[in-house]
């Protein structure tokens, strides 16, 4: 009859190891664990020592240095001080520059009102008047003032002699280019409202000459190419009209 061993389960059995007490042996490796680990600290300190020293500068290298560090210093303030005096002769030059392109722009823009005067008087001379009051466009300028925005000016005058006034209307349109195809815009569909909408034609009343100010937007993707006048007159005998198409102004 064969009976069944039951396994018992209970904490693992280590195996000892006898060794003979020497309290003497063992206190010997402590002191010279310990007295290495002495030696290791005085030995770090004398080198960091060493280093500290070596790196150490003399009085004659120290007052090299200063004396160096104290010439780059002046050398580097006045490179500072030419830089600024090259910017601000720069800024002077572009101002300049600016100043002389803008003069430039306004003796083109005097120069067509005088030719264009010129064209009037060899009409008012001619045979054929149909002009008989001289009227001319003056001085035409766009001068750009914001984005997208221009300030337009024009000058309409009289140059034939009298003191009677003119009364009529000016209509003005702009033409030029928009996605490759020729757009127009009338100055009243690009004026900026600023108090009052602008009439649809200009009222004109003057002796010798009226200025017409306005500010105007320019489309995007809109590059004029030219204005187109028309000033007619209100006499209710022999009324005249006087047209003209002037080249918008460039400015590069």
């Amino acid at each position: 009859m064969k009976f069944a061993m039951a396994k018992v389960k209970g904490s693992p059995v280590y195996r000892l190891k006898i060794v003979p007490h020497r309290p003497l042996r063992s206190a010997l490796i402590t002191l010279l664990l310990l007295a290495l680990a002495v030696g290791a600290a005085v030995t770090s300190y004398h080198y960091a020592g060493y280093k500290t020293s070596a790196e150490r500068l003399s009085p004659e290298e120290g007052k090299e240095l200063r004396a160096k560090l104290e010439t780059l210093s002046t050398e580097t303030a006045e490179l500072h001080r030419e830089l600024a005096t090259y910017q601000l002769s720069a800024e002077v030059d572009r101002k300049a520059g600016e100043e002389l392109r803008k003069r430039v722009m306004e003796l083109r823009e005097e120069k067509a009102a005088l030719q264009r005067d010129i064209d009037v008087y060899r009409i008012m001379t001619s045979k054929k008047n149909s002009n008989p009051k001289g009227i001319s466009f003056g001085v035409f300028s766009v001068t750009p003032i914001a984005e997208g925005k221009h300030l337009f000016k024009l000058v309409i005058q009289k140059l034939a002699e009298g003191d009677d006034d003119f009364v009529g209307d000016l209509s003005a349109t702009v033409i030029g280019q928009q996605d490759g195809k020729e757009v127009r815009f009338s100055l009243r569909e690009l004026a900026v409202n600023k108090a009052e909408p602008m009439a649809a034609t200009i009222p004109l009343n003057f002796k010798f000459f009226q200025n017409v100010d306005t500010e105007i937007l320019i489309p995007e993707g809109f590059i004029p190419d030219r204005l187109e006048l028309a000033v007619k007159s209100n006499a209710r005998r022999n009324p005249i009209t006087v047209e003209a198409q002037l080249e918008w102004p460039e400015h590069k």
